[in-house]
This record gives structure tokens, C-alpha cells and sequence, in this order.
């Protein structure tokens, strides 16, 4: 996974190949006109008709001068014409007009850098379900509906963590998902994982050397928002699954990264599953958190 800064130096890479690849194609073109002896004549006597008209020191040679650049120009379109191009031709095409895929305009971001960006992050983070968004959801309890407002301003909001609460089929996975594409949306790095991933991971890193470890663990304590979704369903490893949340949860917090959580379990049941360290992370108390439960019929019988 990327970082922040990586995505931004491919974007920058990504819109200035336009540009080179713009250049390169019109390059090509203006070699294959100048083939053509008479495309090549014109373009050399409106070159020198234009200096003339530049360096004319009155106005009887300038006059002459654009007279000549009129007269050559009409020359030029039909020229273009005839070889099955036009004034377009003569110039890059660029993909976007406005920063000409240079990615900056009066030296600040252009939009296509930042939908450039956009783009690469939700290739990169790989959240599933993109049509699980706020935009999409079809909830009408108003308790529901209360929770994903308050969910969607975590969301926005520079801290704070997400613990849903509720049983199965209660749209858990359908609203962390949805805060998950909210968050991409904002240009945040977002790591989206089952708990049972997570757990995978944990052992993976465990067996691994040390090196490859902290990269294992870089990776979940560094992405801007980590999202485990059904957390209490993975099966526990002695001396992996609860030192190595802990550990990642731990860091996060420290940190002030968002973690964003799902269970099926109530907060008692997560009290008897996990030690009080990590129980004590979970339930976090904080203006900025949320640690809240959906409560409704199982949407998955619904017809």
C-alpha cells in the first residue's frame, strides 16, 4: 500500500506522461507533414514572414509582412486539409486545458492532479463494495439514520474512531463501508479488512523475519484509517491475535489515526473475548469517537 506522498509523486508522474505523450504525438505528426515539400515550404516562408513582421521598422514592411502571413496561413489549412489534418494538429493536445498536463495552475494544484489522486487512492486502498456509500443507502430507521450522520462527520473530522455495535444483518458492514469510501473520497488512505484478514495477517507477520514484521505492522499503524470489519469472529492465537491488536490499536490511538470497527458482539461479550487493554482501546471515550449500535430487523430477510 502507498502512502500518501507516493500517491501524490505518481499522480504528478501519471499527468506529466500525458504531457510528454502530447508532445510525442504531436512531434510525430509535424515530422510526417514536413515530408510533403510543399507543407514544408509553406511552414518555412510563414516562419520567415512572421520575423519579417516582428522585426519590420515600418508600416509598409509590416503591413507586407501580415499580408503575407494571411496569405500563407489560407495556404496552410488547405495544405492541412489535403493531408488529412488540421490547425489542431499543429499543436499538442493536451487533456486538460487548463494546466496543459503540467498538474499545477498559478503554481497550485490543478483539478486533474486532484482527481488524478482521487483515483490512484481508491485503486490503492481497494474498499469493496463502492456502491456501499452514504449517497447510496437505502436506511429509513431514524435511529439508523442518526448514526450514519454522526458516522459521516467522524468521517470528515480530522480524529476520532468508529466502534458499531449490533447484530448480524443489522447494515454494520454497509455503513463502515460506506465511511470507508467517504474517507477516500476526502484523500485519506484507507486500509479495509475482515477480522479474520486481520487475524491472517497477525500470523503471517508473526512467522515472518523481523524486518518483513514491521513492514507487516508499519503498514496497519500508518494508513490514515485502518477498518476491521466483524471483529470477534476470528479465531484467537496464542500469543498473536491479542498482542498484535493491542499493539496496532495501541499505535493508532497514539497517533491520532482513525480506526474504524465493526462487531456482532455486545460490549460485555468484547469485555470476556479480549484482555482489558485492548477492551479499554475499543471503548475509548472521546467528543470525536463514535461507539454506537444499528438496531433493526436482519436487512438481509428483508424482500
Amino acid at each position: 500500500m502507498m502512502t500518501k506522498q507516493q500517491i501524490a509523486e505518481q499522480a504528478l508522474r501519471n499527468i506529466q506522461k500525458r504531457h510528454s505523450d502530447a508532445v510525442d504525438k504531436n512531434e510525430r505528426t509535424l515530422v510526417a507533414l514536413r515530408t510533403h515539400a510543399d507543407f514544408a515550404d509553406n511552414e518555412r516562408a510563414l516562419r520567415l514572414a512572421t520575423v519579417a513582421k516582428i522585426m519590420g521598422t515600418d508600416e509598409a514592411q509590416i503591413a507586407k509582412a501580415d499580408s503575407e502571413i494571411k496569405r500563407l496561413t489560407k495556404e496552410q489549412k488547405k495544405l492541412l486539409a489535403k493531408y488529412k489534418c488540421t490547425e489542431k494538429s499543429l499543436t499538442p493536445t493536451f487533456f486538460c486545458n487548463k494546466c496543459n498536463d503540467t498538474g499545477y495552475v498559478n503554481e497550485q494544484p490543478c483539478e486533474c492532479l486532484r482527481a488524478e489522486i482521487r483515483r490512484l487512492l481508491v485503486a490503492d486502498c481497494a474498499v469493496p463494495n463502492p456502491g456501499y456509500t452514504f449517497a447510496g443507502s437505502t436506511e429509513k430507521d431514524k435511529k439508523n439514520l442518526a448514526v450514519y450522520r454522526r458516522a459521516e462527520a467522524v468521517c470528515k473530522n480530522e480524529h476520532g474512531n468508529i466502534l458499531l455495535l449490533g447484530k448480524v444483518g443489522t447494515g454494520k458492514t454497509y455503513l463502515l463501508t460506506a465511511c470507508a469510501h467517504k474517507c477516500v473520497e476526502l484523500g485519506k488512505t484507507v486500509l479495509f479488512t475482515t477480522a479474520y484478514g486481520l487475524n491472517q495477517t497477525f500470523l503471517e507477520a508473526h512467522l515472518s523475519n523481523l524486518a518483513t514484521k514491521q513492514a507487516v505492522l508499519d503498514n496497519l499503524t500508518d494508513t490514515d484509517v485502518l477498518v476491521i470489519d466483524d471483529l470477534g469472529t476470528e479465531q484467537t492465537y496464542k500469543n498473536v491475535t491479542q498482542e498484535y491488536l493491542f499493539a496496532v490499536l495501541n499505535e493508532r490511538l497514539t497517533n491520532g489515526k482513525k480506526t474504524f470497527i465493526s462487531t456482532n458482539l455486545s460490549l460485555e461479550n468484547l469485555k470476556d473475548k479480549y484482555d482489558n487493554r485492548i477492551f479499554s482501546r475499543l471503548i475509548q471515550q472521546s467528543d470525536d469517537n463514535l461507539i454506537t449500535m444499528l438496531e433493526s430487523k436482519d436487512k438481509r430477510t428483508i424482500k
